[in-house]
């Protein structure tokens, strides 16, 4: 199987999109993780933050990183996968929380774990359908 150009082209734009939508959300999300983690526990922490990204995952991540008009089906298959990569990043939370106490540690580590699931879960499930009614221009021509 080859890829062509074309479609290495779209590739690279959904993920420059996704990092540019992701590096705003995560340096917002982070901040006020590293605020919140010193006045809560950081696992209450990071859910309540996780809960609020959840919204900008099912408004943003279709329409603005792959530029497609998707199903309501295929917004709550992404937001079922965002809570599974939930429970890995809590997984990862609690274990650095143990072997840290640098919160800068536990944020990091957290991201460089859920950040890949993330892109590769969003693509899978919004990235690469289209509703008929999508024009080109918003869909992409990579059906």
């Amino acid at each position: 199987m080859t890829i062509s150009s074309e479609t290495i082209v779209v590739l690279r734009g959904e993920l420059f999109r996704f990092a540019l939508l992701g590096f705003a959300k995560t340096v917002a999300t982070a901040l006020v993780f590293y605020v919140l983690a010193g006045i809560l526990p950081p696992r209450l922490a990071y859910t309540l933050l996780y809960v609020a990204g959840l919204i900008v995952v099912a408004l943003m991540t279709p329409r603005y990183v792959f530029r497609v008009r998707t199903s309501h089906l295929r917004i709550a298959l992404l937001l079922g996968w965002y809570v599974a990569i939930y429970l890995v990043g809590i997984s990862v939370v609690s274990l650095l929380d143990r072997i840290s106490d640098s919160r800068a540690v536990i944020t990091v580590g957290t991201v460089f774990v859920t950040a890949p699931l993330s892109f590769v879960g969003a693509r899978y499930f919004v990235g690469k359908r289209r509703l008929p009614d999508a024009p080109p221009a918003l869909s992409g021509a990579r059906d």
